[in-house]
């Protein structure tokens, strides 16, 4: 069967190929050809970011794509799904760099550590259809940063908005011909939110878990983030490029978590060269995340021994450095793209309770590497009206925990629960994809695609060790769990007519040791942990967008996604996946003209009532909430924006609103209210 599937994947290569580009629709205006990359490419550009309230770059996503929802933990550093796919199931990127957050309960989830100052754009790609990077499940996303030009230019901007959030960005970019640099920073902070029943997010955390009085309606979040980015023109062939990024998020509140966040520093660095006649690029990164959690601003901490402000707390931090070098060759209609990358990633956890008298219970994610080395090779060909693309990707892995850095009462806790395991894994494997697409003419087309793809568990679901004396179950990873694999079919198509257009698109993804929590009894039958395991299951839903033209200055956009998952294995009463987003439609209305642009809003998200019992899933009710935004250019250098979300300040629940265990406060924690805002961009 391997075989086979190595066989269909390498059928492109053998016809050849012609180039391929992605082109986006800018503005909304329909003016796209036909692309001959594998799949479509969703994008979101710097103009629309700015227009929003600016606090989230999750938050943003899940508001103009349906595809994607976000995870509700504060009022900042929100994670995100994309197609029902979560966590290490899609990769979310920084430049085609990878970054990686260090808390084990994804306090600081991979988008939470991009900050919105920096992007110039947004690339997503859906489903299993991405070679150039090892993990793309369930698809990736891309971050892609602004770039420095020639001349000079400064930038002032503010936001203020309900419940004292404010936000300072200032910057400027300076360059001749040979090297350009550009240089920002912002300042943002806020109180704690409030929900449409008029209450502080922190009064839902209830409990052990409940904040002190003078928290709850205190600070919710502080960042502070400064970044450079340097372009040098070595001469006309060569091009180098050097990122820099430093965040600095503290005293940050998660109520749906039994722990806040103390510190969180970020450290990004990024060097890109390029050399154009060989069409060779080749790039390095370093990116490391400290994070410190702990329950001190939560009750719970009344119970610390005595010089200690906490009871419970967490340090660690996360490390991935990595390199790709890739290279295209043309001959005559022939383009192939192929290229070698890698990377090392690192992952420490240190957990510390000084309740009941415990102060050394370290070693919770054990000093776990993960080091990789992939090959790929991507391209397509055109026969008439039909594209053939395709692209093949082989990954060596190679996965180890270090014994040293397991903590007294977590050494010996695998023995306790495998009775056989090993602290080192090697994988092996390969992953592609193949797409036919057929030109019905110009800019429309239909297209159905395969796509294999595979991603090794990550350093905490093969080895996180963590015994629980206060209280059971243990936390503890399965270092016998293997690559999860998905073999997925998308079929769609994108039709265009003048300043009209209409994309739909379905999927089934059929997901082959795909990993998911478990109850895990101990050998001896004296306790349980919760821990991971491998079972079969499958996906599937779909999308639409319509997006069009009503005058010269209205447009529309109507889109919708879907997604269902199932369990076809294990040993569950339940057979629904948890932590499926429910259906979402986003309805917007837009009016622009030379200084004026404004956006009327509408997401309504059906209730989700497929949920995992045996996970103890909870159902969602359904909502409908309308933000209002625009902004107006009063000259050249002057842009006021504003806008309203949540205008009839609605009670209401993101259906990922809560945290599965362990870990989770055992409360759902409601969106926001009412949130107003102004914004005011200077340039110069």
């Amino acid at each position: 069967m391997k075989i086979l599937k190595v066989a269909l994947l390498c059928t492109p290569f053998l016809i050849s190929f012609t180039s391929a580009e992605v082109v986006k629709l800018e503005n909304l205006k329909i003016s796209k050809e036909v692309s001959n990359e594998n799949l479509e490419t969703k994008d979101l550009d710097e103009k629309e970011i700015i227009s929003n309230r600016n606090i989230d770059l999750g938050e943003i996503l899940s508001s103009y794509f349906t595809e994607i929802t976000k995870v509700r933990k504060s009022g900042i550093a929100n994670d995100i799904f994309l197609r029902g796919f979560g966590r290490d199931n899609i990769n979310v990127l920084f430049d085609n760099t990878r970054i990686y957050g260090a808390c084990p309960n994804r306090m600081d989830a991979p988008i939470s550590h991009i900050n919105i100052s920096q992007v110039k754009e947004v690339k997503i790609v859906e489903g299993a259809f991405d070679v150039e990077n090892e993990g793309s499940l369930g698809g990736v996303i891309n971050v892609v940063s602004k770039d420095p030009d020639e001349g000079f230019s400064a930038n002032l901007g503010a936001t203020v908005g309900s419940y004292s959030y404010t936000r300072y960005d200032t910057g400027f970019n300076i360059g001749n011909e040979f090297i350009q640099v550009l240089v920002n920073a912002s300042i943002q902070d806020s109180k704690v939110f409030k929900s449409g029943e008029d209450k502080y997010l922190t009064e839902y955390a209830t409990g052990k878990s409940a904040y002190k009085t003078e928290k709850i309606n205190g600070d919710f979040f502080n960042l502070k983030t400064i970044w450079t980015k340097l372009k040098i023109n070595l001469n006309e062939e060569n091009l180098l490029k050097i990122g820099l990024g430093y965040d600095y998020l503290k005293d940050t509140l998660y109520p749906y978590l039994l722990m806040d966040a103390i510190s969180d520093m970020t450290y990004k660095t990024n060097l890109e060269f390029s050399n154009k006649p060989l069409n060779l690029n080749f790039s390095i990164f370093f990116n490391s995340v400290k994070h410190d959690m702990s329950d001190t601003y939560r009750v719970s901490s009344n119970n610390a021994l005595d010089g200690y402000d906490y009871g419970m707390r967490t340090v660690a931090k996360s490390e991935v450095k990595g390199f790709r070098l890739s290279k295209e060759i043309s001959v005559s209609d022939v383009n192939i793209k192929f290229g070698i990358d890698g990377f090392r990633r690192y992952w420490l956890s240190d957990n510390i309770i000084t309740m009941r008298g415990i102060t050394d219970n370290r070693g919770m994610i054990p000093g776990v590497s993960i080091k990789n080395l992939g090959f790929f090779v991507k391209g397509n060909r055109k026969f008439g009206n039909i594209i053939i693309s395709s692209g093949l990707r082989y990954d060596i892995l190679k996965s180890e925990a270090d014994k040293s850095k397991f903590g007294v009462n977590n050494r010996d806790l695998y023995s306790k629960y495998y009775r056989s395991f090993s602290y080192k894994n090697n994988d092996y494997y390969f992953s592609g994809n193949i797409t036919f697409k057929y030109k019905l003419d110009k800019k429309s087309l239909v297209y159905i695609g395969y796509g294999h793809s595979v991603r090794v568990p990550d350093p905490e679901e093969r080895f996180i060790a963590l015994d629980k004396p206060m209280s059971n179950p243990d936390w503890v990873g399965n270092p016998n769990l293997k690559p999860t694999k998905n073999d997925e079919i998308d079929i769609g198509f994108e039709y265009y007519k003048g300043m009209f257009s209409v994309k739909g698109n379905i999927f089934y993804s059929k997901l082959t040791d795909y990993i998911y929590l478990t109850n895990l009894n101990s050998l001896d039958g004296t306790t349980d942990a919760t821990s991971y395991t491998n079972i079969d299951a499958h996906m599937y839903g779909g999308s639409l967008t319509v997006l069009g033209y009503i005058t010269d200055s209205l447009s529309s956009e109507l889109s919708l996604a879907y997604q269902r998952g199932r369990k076809d294995s294990g040993n569950y009463t339940d057979k629904d996946l948890a932590e499926i987003p429910p259906m979402k439609i986003r309805l917007a209305l837009k009016y622009e003209n030379e200084n004026f642009s404004g956006e009327i809003e509408n997401i309504y998200s059906s209730s989700q009532k497929s949920v995992d019992t045996d996970l103890n899933e909870v159902p969602t009710s359904s909502y409908y909430v309308l933000n209002l935004r625009g902004s107006y250019r009063i000259n050249n250098n002057i842009q006021v924006g504003f806008g309203v979300d949540n205008v009839f300040d609605k009670l209401y629940y993101a259906h990922l609103s809560y945290l599965r265990s362990p870990f989770s406060s055992g409360v759902k924690i409601p969106e926001p209210g009412r949130f107003a805002y102004l914004n005011l961009n200077l340039t110069f």
